[in-house]
């Protein structure tokens, strides 16, 4: 019987550039790895030491990535039909006594750099802005694939590019245009405060 053997999982910058080449946010990745909010998406792609994705997971991704919506839906049917229980949430249908939708993300494109706030708050989506601006005045907007901003736990990710040229002096300037503009941001694994705060509307 084939089965897989001696499998490496792929390492984080891998997933890095998986997620640069399909352009998604950190939220839309996990949801495509069947991750939750135990484990997320930037966990497996950043920080001292990040997870490894293992087989199932990584099946479950290159499945959803593989498969046409007709092709993945008679997996769940076949899922269920093994005996499996599940709520799958169809986004092309929705319950007439369903509650209010979640807020919307909002995307946006400048410099290059793909810029998502997860609830699509102005704020956040200012603050990406400015720092797309200031990574291109710093001469590092190439280095910058995207900035995800996770309205949920007020905090700010980016993922780099793997581009040539990507040294400790080209990652000190986007530090330095996400420590200019950024309120609350990740980077190399540490959380570091930035930006000037919104003023309070009291």
């Amino acid at each position: 019987m084939k089965t897989l053997r001696n499998y490496v999982p792929p390492d984080a910058r891998a997933l890095q550039s998986l997620q640069a080449r399909l352009g998604y946010s950190d939220a839309r990745m996990g949801e495509l790895a069947g991750l939750d909010e135990a484990t997320p998406w930037p966990s497996y792609t950043g920080g001292p030491e990040p997870r490894a994705l293992g087989r199932q997971r990584l099946f479950y991704l290159a499945a959803r990535l593989s498969l046409d919506e007709t092709q993945w839906q008679r997996v769940l049917q076949a899922m269920r039909d093994i005996g499996a229980r599940f709520d799958y949430d169809d986004p092309g249908q929705a319950a007439a006594d369903a509650p209010a939708p979640a807020p919307t993300p909002d995307e946006d494109r400048q410099f290059g750099i793909l810029l998502v706030s997860r609830n699509g708050a102005f704020h956040e989506m200012e603050q990406l802005r400015e720092f797309a601006h200031w990574a291109h005045e710093f001469g590092v907007d190439r280095h910058v694939h995207s900035a995800f901003y996770d309205s949920d736990i007020d905090l700010c990710r980016f993922v780099l590019a793997d581009a040539p040229g990507l040294d400790e002096a080209s990652r000190d300037r986007v530090f330095d245009a996400a420590f200019k503009t950024i309120t609350r941001f990740e980077f190399d694994g540490r959380i570091y405060r930035g930006g000037i705060p919104p003023e309070s509307d009291g």
